[in-house]
């Protein structure tokens, strides 16, 4: 599968439409977060680094007292 597909494939499974597009794929979550991908991707490694960015940006903090 190509990276491009898969991306595309990881981001709708996780709630983000393609919101535009030219030298990076911007990405949108219905609830206004946005990320950032690069249409072309240097190393193998790249999906596994989505996955984490989704995964820290959808993630909720919360402050311990």
């Amino acid at each position: 599968m190509t990276y491009i597909k898969e991306v595309t494939k990881l981001m709708k499974s996780n709630g983000f439409e393609l919101h535009r597009t030219k030298r990076h794929l911007v990405w949108r979550h219905y609830t206004g977060v946005m990320i950032n991908t690069s249409k072309t991707p240097s190393g193998c490694n790249a999906i596994n680094q989505v996955k984490r960015e989704i995964r820290r940006r959808l993630t909720v903090n919360t402050v311990r007292s």
